[in-house]
């Protein structure tokens, strides 16, 4: 009963499941292909790409060898951003349809993207055999010959393109941009002003053309041509804060900041604009106009992501990293695998000191979206606060290579470069960054330092005066030009630049200190106490100033007062290291090694990831011959740094002196070899350590390459005349000892060379 009333409800179910199925069999797999892609295209328009992507795939099971299905669905894909499926969709095209230059040229612009420069050549001159007016395949053609940097061909592609499209005026910004890298000034200019006049509603014709005579230092010319595009284009956000740059160039502040007040005025309920104008505040340090303009953005847009990630870096850079943390933490929750959320996250922990987890989050982000400039642009700046230089390097070169113009990563090279000593490799960074944007006050600064180093010092003083048109406030243009001309012993010029800096702000404490540092490298000292003296006689609280007077005291041996100076200043400013680390150098000076290991502490409490401040104490508990507590110190210095030559020599002078891990002394002595090369000190280091294994052939010669460079060093001559004896040579070993007493040895070792020398006799 119960199993025939289940029958009986079940059948009309099954009766149109086989009427399904009846009419699926029944379809016409032409017809039915069609009307799959008509629905697929639909989908598309209504930006249902996922829909649209499974209904191109069902055209394709009825048809294998439909062309314009597997057209389609690379269209999807590429909506999706599934590039490597899209490519091998769009190969799928032209393996059943060899005349899609549709497809060709989107193969072309894949490789373009992916930077196969060579290939998208090869697929745009494939399209223009057939087809020599494709506009798309020139346009593929001229950008690559662009990325290989190949700019004559590349002026011929954008010119074939201008001639084909000479209505267009992005075709004439292209040229442009490509007579401006081949240097033709006059023939790139000409192309842009015709671009704003064939296309008056094209904002990027105005800020191309801007930007080109803000770079030819016409500041007046662009300014007026930007006022031409915003009236042109009122919504065109990039050129109101274009125009507004120019201006603020131009020392006109006021005008500026009306720019940005009328785009905010003019736009009240565009994010974007909001977006823009919190940036523009933010730059110039106007903290809470450009928190009030992102916050006005949100009120018009709540879940706009790139105003919630403007305003976590706004907290970031302003130091309020629970407000930065809480704004991210918000967006995780609702985009748990967002990268650059966990970029963010990262930086927040970079902030809060921890190092370690930092790295770890922006490594786990690299390494997900290998794609993503900006977590190789974080994790590189975390090595960098890390001390860990090479890794930093090679992340802002993986950066470039996602994002070549990207002006972060090029000036963050330029710096790494200059710190480095590669002045070259700095001045070719600074270049592009400048080219990217000629109005970037510290991109002009970082090339000016290039110069700088390279000695040449007109276009140093060049490029620095550009900054200060720039940025006339801005005190660190006229201190780095005083740098450069004190290292090109221009000391008159070299003090006028430190003075205007003071002027401009008299609390600049690094200028005071270069202009007290030139007087001293003049042989003046007493003019720089004077000069210091007279700068804390209007500001008498300035710990940096009391530092600096420290500092000079110092130096003249005035001990009493500059502890009193440096304790002041310590007294005004309790987390300022560089005083704490100036008096412990006094002490030092004055014998008073327990005083100065504890001011190197409270420095190290300060800075804890310093590690010469931990080698530092290290050195002067081995001078007490406190062998345990230097130990410890060197090995935090080495964890901190492994690299640390100094610590690494003298951790392995501990170990060999214990007689105690003598296969890591060994690694530790070598490692500090290959780092200090020239140092008698990090050689006797390695040769004692093979001493202390009994490998005398591998010592003995450095311990006579230390003898050339030292011949009066008493410990040398102890240490090779102990391993001369060792090998049995004793008539050399004795003189060795002999001479290391007349030297006078000390300590344990005159000890043990006596008793040597003693059984000897």
């Amino acid at each position: 009963m119960f199993v025939g009333k289940w029958r009986m409800r079940a059948a009309p179910a099954v009766v149109i499941l086989v009427v399904i199925m009846l009419g699926g069999c029944s379809l016409d797999p032409q017809k039915g292909k069609v009307k799959y892609l008509e629905s697929g295209k639909r989908y598309m328009v209504e930006g249902k790409y996922p829909e649209a992507s499974i209904q191109f795939r069902n055209a394709i099971k009825l048809d294998p060898r439909f062309a314009e299905a597997y057209y389609q669905l690379a269209q999807a894909d590429m909506s999706l951003h599934q590039w490597s499926a899209a490519f091998t969709t769009l190969q799928q095209t032209v393996e059943l349809d060899a005349q899609r230059l549709d497809a060709h040229l989107d193969i072309g612009r894949l490789y373009l993207a992916a930077r196969n420069y060579e290939k998208s050549i090869a697929e745009a001159s494939l399209i223009l055999q057939k087809d020599p007016s494709n506009t798309g395949a020139y346009q593929v053609l001229a950008e690559a010959q662009i990325g290989r940097k190949n700019y004559v061909d590349a002026r011929q592609a954008f010119g074939k393109l201008s001639e084909l499209k000479p209505d267009d005026p992005s075709a004439l910004v292209n040229l442009a941009l490509a007579e401006i890298s081949l240097q033709n000034i006059t023939d790139a200019e000409g192309h842009l002003r015709k671009a704003i006049e064939i296309g008056p509603h094209f904002s990027a014709g105005y800020a191309e053309l801007g930007k080109f005579l803000a770079w030819k230092h016409d500041l007046q010319g662009a300014d007026e041509v930007l006022e031409n595009g915003v009236a042109s284009n009122p919504t065109a956000i990039d050129l109101y804060v274009l125009r507004a740059n120019i201006l603020y160039s131009r020392h006109n502040t006021d005008a500026a900041y009306g720019v940005i007040e009328k785009l905010r005025a003019n736009l009240k309920d565009s994010p974007e604009a909001m977006l823009a104008a919190g940036d523009f505040y933010l730059v110039r340090n106007e903290k809470d106009k450009a928190q009030a303009a992102y916050q006005r953005g949100l009120e018009v847009a709540p879940k706009n992501l790139d105003l919630r990630r403007h305003l976590t870096e706004f907290y970031i850079t302003t130091d309020q990293l629970n407000e930065a943390a809480a704004m991210n933490d918000e967006i995780l929750r609702e985009k748990p695998k967002d990268v650059l959320a966990h970029v963010a996250h990262g930086r927040i922990l970079l902030a809060q000191g921890k190092d370690a987890d930092a790295i770890a989050e922006l490594r786990k982000q690299v390494a997900e979206d290998p794609e993503s400039a900006q977590a190789h642009y974080y994790l590189a700046q975390a090595y960098r606060h890390n001390g860990s230089m090479a890794q930093a390097k090679n992340e802002l070169q993986e950066t470039l290579g996602i994002a070549p113009d990207l002006p972060l990563a090029l000036q963050s090279l330029s710096e790494l470069s200059l710190a480095l000593g590669e002045p070259d490799v700095a001045r070719e960074y600074a270049e592009r960054s400048v080219r990217q944007d000629p109005t970037d006050t510290k991109s002009r600064i970082l090339l000016g330092l290039a110069f700088g180093q390279l000695g040449q010092v007109k276009g140093a003083e060049e490029q620095f005066h550009m900054a200060q048109q720039l940025s006339p406030q801005d005190t660190t243009a006229y201190s780095d030009l005083g740098l450069v001309y004190v290292r090109a012993k221009k000391w008159p010029e070299a003090e006028k630049e430190f003075e205007t800096a003071l002027q401009l702000n008299s609390g600049d404490a690094r200028s005071l200190a270069q202009l007290a540092d030139l007087f001293v490298l003049e042989g003046h000292p007493e003019k720089a106490i004077a000069r210091v003296e007279e700068h804390l006689s209007e500001k008498p609280d300035d710990p940096n100033a009391h530092l600096v007077l420290g500092s000079l005291r110092m130096t003249m041996k005035q001990y009493e007062v500059a502890g009193t100076e440096l304790e002041r200043a310590i007294q005004l400013s309790p987390r300022l290291t560089q005083a704490h680390l100036q008096l412990a150098e006094l002490h030092r000076n004055r014998g008073e090694i327990d005083e100065a290991i504890q001011n190197y502490q409270i420095a190290s409490t300060l800075e804890p990831k310093a590690a010469p401040i931990r080698a530092a104490i290290g050195n002067l508990q081995l001078q007490k011959g406190d062998l345990d507590h230097a130990q410890k110190s060197f090995e935090q210095a080495l964890a901190l740094d492994p690299n640390f030559a100094v610590a690494a020599n003298n951790l392995a002078w501990i170990y060999a002196k214990q007689g105690a891990n003598l296969d890591i002394a060994l690694s530790l002595a070598q490692k500090a070899k290959q780092l200090l090369p020239d140092q008698g000190s990090v050689s006797d280091t390695l040769a004692w350590v093979y001493y202390q294994k009994g490998n005398f052939a591998g010592a003995i010669p450095l311990f006579e390459e230390c003898l050339t460079k030292a011949p009066q060093d008493p410990a040398f001559h102890f240490h090779f005349g102990m391993t001369l004896l060792a090998s049995g040579e004793n008539g050399k070993g004795r003189q060795q000892l002999e001479t290391a007493l007349r030297l006078k040895l000390t300590g344990e070792d005159a000890r043990q060379a006596r008793e040597s020398l003693a059984r000897l006799n």
